[in-house]
């Protein structure tokens, strides 16, 4: 399926705009140019229009966004200044890629809260469920024109809502972690279900987190959003360090023993998705970058 997607048009940046990027004094946020902390000026800088740039071929969620860089930074002149987190939340909040990876996960969820009959997995599963939720709406707050103001009780309580359960999801997939190489769950279609879980909430979490800080940020938020873009990297930093290590210990293992590699043949169906999700490194463009950013705004920007 091809999607059209739009970007800025450099054509119209300013001249102050263009004397920046050159300077390295910009940070991109939500379809604004900021000049970057430190600096003499501050606030916006220019309200960026946009174009359309490419059409976008989906494959996996993962790939999609992390070969956004290369298919639309080639028609943009000021790419080096332009994130890579920019582009792919322009096609997220654009297209119905996030809404199809949404029915995806949903359906991971299902299959785990079906099959797993554990009064704790499935009190999660349900606030997984509810987190998918928001993340879809989420999305519709950054795709409405609707003035923030008009929106404004809706998108607090929608924010509010993210946080809350994206904390229960950090727990929950640690917890899954510790449970599958403890060996504690032992049916092996049930260790295929939640790992299945785990890497399916591992690929959206990233794009849910983003979200979530430019929500803020539209808001006028824009400390608190810096807080929580910087709290969602340490988070998914920790689940992704554990995720990592399991997955490395768990190829070893196949690797020394045949009869290994039978009893976690499991392992085969998320190792190249799991990959795909490293490699890519969408979490580095969407959590670990804009955590590092500052920007010089005043309260009333």
């Amino acid at each position: 399926m091809e999607t059209k997607i739009y970007a800025f048009d450099e054509s119209l940046f300013n001249p102050k705009l263009i004397e920046a990027i050159k300077n390295n004094q910009v940070i991109f946020r939500d379809g604004v140019a900021y000049w970057k902390k430190g600096l003499k000026a501050s606030g916006i800088i220019q309200h960026i229009p946009l174009k359309e740039v490419s059409a976008v071929t989906s494959e996996t969620f993962v790939k999609t966004l992390g070969s956004l860089q290369s298919t639309l930074q080639g028609t943009i002149v000021a790419a080096q200044a332009i994130s890579s987190a920019t582009l792919m939340i322009a096609v997220v909040v654009q297209t119905q890629i996030l809404s199809k990876k949404i029915e995806a996960v949903r359906s991971s969820v299902l299959q785990v809260s079906q099959t797993v009959n554990e009064q704790n997995i499935l009190f999660y599963t349900d606030k997984a469920s509810e987190y998918l939720s928001v993340v879809h709406n989420l999305k519709l707050i950054l795709e409405s024109n609707e003035n923030i103001q008009v929106i404004e009780s809706l998108a607090n309580t929608t924010l509010a809502n993210s946080m809350q359960l994206k904390n229960h999801l950090s727990f929950f997939i640690l917890n899954l972690l510790n449970l599958i190489k403890s060996e504690q769950i032992k049916d092996k279609q049930h260790v295929g279900l939640v790992l299945n879980f785990i890497q399916q909430m591992m690929e959206i979490l990233p794009v849910g987190m983003h979200l979530e800080h430019l929500v803020s940020h539209r808001l006028g938020q824009y400390e608190l959003s810096q807080t929580l873009i910087k709290d969602s990297h340490n988070k998914y930093s920790i689940l992704l360090e554990d995720y990592r290590g399991y997955l490395n210990s768990t190829n070893n293992r196949i690797k020394l023993s045949k009869v290994e590699a039978e009893n976690l043949s499991y392992f085969n169906k998320i190792k190249r998705p799991a990959l795909d999700l490293i490699s890519n490194q969408i979490h580095v463009e969407l959590l670990e970058k804009p955590a590092r950013e500052q920007l010089s705004i005043s309260k009333s920007a």
